[in-house]
């Protein structure tokens, strides 16, 4: 990918296709053709943690495929790990008493080395009385007590060089702890609806998410944790890959053909333009439909790299409770699946499909100076999520979205949908026996006038926003 080339593209670019794919349906698979990536080398008793952990920007997520994760941890790897950690405790807004400073001079990065330097990032803040931290606490015994390090003092070989695996799961478990006794975290958009003795929490999903999305602050993780299922648009981490292969088979040509035998030669051209400036394979969508490269070429609008991309995808709200719900063995269930949401994303007609695939292909070759930049708007809505502002995000959201709202996909996309999804959510409600649910949809089926939220209301439920 060329560098700097995804930054140009920012103003105006698709501004109906990011509520698509950000807040509406299911995100359409990134950019085509790029190579697969291998496993990634993450130890059983670390997934969880890391699960956790690679949200909270202290790490990128190429450190688990380079093959070093489970070596030595190199010294401007712990630095840059140790930076990071410290940066995101910053966020927290404790009062500084100290500044910390990393060790140095030592040939090799043991785990004391890790643990001393954690708790020195710490220690450095007038901490809440809450972290029972006295100005005698010992290093190694507190973390311990604190679940920060795990094993008895006999068995934490201490003067053992320290894995880039286990410097990363007990700096996100300090993060964790700290963002937890702190009484911080992300609020995100979160109700709670009741029923008898039934239990229904709704949390807002944004599909791509950035550090300040996480953690979680502790109540929307204690009700998640307390919940019997979790309900999701789509499950994107499905046992049983049939809906998956059937959503994946709606955007390509399987009949031999290829795009440039769907679309003019016009429309062709302005594409390997893009697909130039972009840096990709020059065949790099051959094989896919205009509405895939649609939703693929508007989220360049959002992000600086591939890499970022990458990031943001895995931090995506859904993601990240398919994923804990999967390590927990906690039971999903879809509200739509994807074949429905499959159906609605590819129904427009070829004309429409390319249609709309010139209008993104002349914003990005004749950019407007003009246009609004779609991703500091995007930002704007993670924020605003990340804090509960629910009015401020409603407004964002509407005011950024008004002219797509009024489109022919809307109108697939909104109404229908999410009665059905009301429908399914009031069925459980109603049920006899006592249940507690966790549902995930996106944010704005929430946050839009006449959409799941009043849908609940109009069928007598009472429903609280959880400030």
């Amino acid at each position: 990918m060329k560098s700097g080339t995804w930054s140009k593209w920012k103003r105006g670019l698709a501004g109906g296709l990011l509520a698509v794919t950000t807040m509406l349906g299911t995100v359409v698979p990134a950019l085509a053709n790029e190579a697969p990536q291998a496993a990634p080398q993450i130890s059983p008793w670390s997934m969880g943690v890391l699960n956790e952990g690679e949200k909270y920007g202290i790490f990128p997520l190429s450190w688990y495929y380079d093959g070093t994760f489970q070596k030595p941890i190199a010294h401007d790897r712990f630095q840059s790990l140790v930076q990071a950690a410290g940066a995101k405790l910053d966020a927290l807004g404790l009062s500084k008493k100290g500044e910390f400073t990393l060790p140095s001079g030592t040939a090799t990065i043991t785990r004391d080395t890790v643990l001393q330097s954690l708790f020195g990032l710490l220690k450095q803040y007038e901490l809440p009385a809450a972290f029972e931290m006295d100005k005698d606490a010992e290093p190694i015994a507190y973390l311990q007590k604190k679940g920060i390090v795990q094993g008895t003092g006999s068995g934490l070989e201490l003067d053992q060089p320290c894995t880039v695996e286990q410097a990363a799961v007990l700096a996100s478990r300090v993060i964790e702890y700290a963002y937890e006794t702190a009484d911080g975290g992300a609020k995100g958009l979160f109700w709670k609806v009741t029923k008898g003795n039934n239990t229904m929490y709704l949390f807002g999903s944004i599909h791509l998410g950035i550090p300040e999305m996480y953690p979680l602050r502790k109540e929307v993780k204690d009700a998640f944790q307390s919940s019997d299922a979790l309900l999701v648009e789509v499950n994107l981490m499905p046992d049983d890959t049939a809906g998956l292969e059937y959503f994946t088979g709606l955007t390509s040509y399987n009949d031999g053909t290829t795009l440039k035998d769907h679309v003019s030669k016009e429309t062709y051209e302005k594409l390997e333009r893009v697909i130039d400036k972009l840096g990709l394979p020059k065949q790099a969508f051959d094989q896919l439909k205009p509405w895939v490269i649609n939703s693929n070429l508007a989220l360049t609008a959002l992000m600086k790299s591939p890499e970022e991309l990458a990031q943001a995808t895995a931090s995506g709200v859904d993601l990240h409770f398919l994923s804990s719900a999967k390590l927990a063995g906690k039971p999903v269930q879809e509200l739509e699946g994807f074949k429905l949401q499959g159906d609605i994303l590819s129904s427009a007609s070829p004309q429409e499909q390319e249609k709309e695939l010139n209008a993104v292909l002349d914003q990005m070759l004749t950019p407007d100076a003009n246009a609004p930049d779609m991703a500091a708007q995007f930002k704007q809505w993670q924020q605003l999520w990340a804090k509960g502002d629910l009015d401020g995000f409603t407004q964002a959201f509407a005011a950024s979205s008004q002219q797509f709202t009024q489109s022919g996909m809307a109108q697939k996309l909104l109404g229908e949908r999410d009665k059905n999804m009301a429908k399914k959510l009031a069925e459980l409600l109603e049920k006899d026996g006592k249940s507690t649910y966790f549902v995930v949809i996106g944010a704005a089926h929430y946050a839009v006038k006449d959409m799941v939220l009043d849908q609940l209301k109009q069928k007598g439920y009472d429903v609280q926003f959880i400030k």
